[in-house]
């Protein structure tokens, strides 16, 4: 493999892991959010137990809901950035190996073009030099003189 087909291998190993943290952090969003209603849930069975500081508890539990709903919106948008980063990255590197691969097929085609060139002039000069020693070799009226 060449470097640009490593990068970019290893820019699709990267984009296909923060694609895994991204729906991570969805998922973890979603149990959260599933667990802050179990534990309201929790908590107003509780009340009984806590007549006399349930307000206290209970504004204390939202203030938490709130601080970590604000985290995972933080982690949230964090992990869609690296996702969509390490997506631009992967496209223009993939770009990258589109004029590479382009770039190497014109070369070998003019490469080739060259050789083909190259085999015809030869071609036609050995033609001219063996024409040349046939004629040369064709005998003349004046080959006895020469003897």
């Amino acid at each position: 493999m060449d470097s640009v087909s490593e990068a970019q291998f290893e820019l699709d190993q990267l984009r296909h892991q923060a694609r895994k943290q991204l729906l991570g952090t969805v998922v973890l969003g979603v149990m959260a959010g599933l667990l802050a209603f179990v534990g309201q849930s929790a908590l107003g069975q509780a009340r009984p137990l806590l007549e006399s500081s349930f307000g206290t508890w209970q504004s204390l539990y939202t203030v938490v809901l709130w601080a970590l709903a604000i985290a995972w919106l933080v982690a949230l948008i964090q992990q869609a950035l690296h996702y969509q980063n390490i997506s631009e990255q992967f496209e223009s590197r993939r770009r990258l190996d589109a004029v590479y691969a382009e770039r190497a097929a014109k070369a070998q085609a003019v490469e080739e073009e060259r050789q083909r060139q190259r085999a015809e002039s030869e071609a036609r000069q050995a033609a001219e030099r063996n024409r040349r020693l046939n004629k040369n070799s064709h005998s003349t009226k004046f080959d006895f003189w020469q003897e």
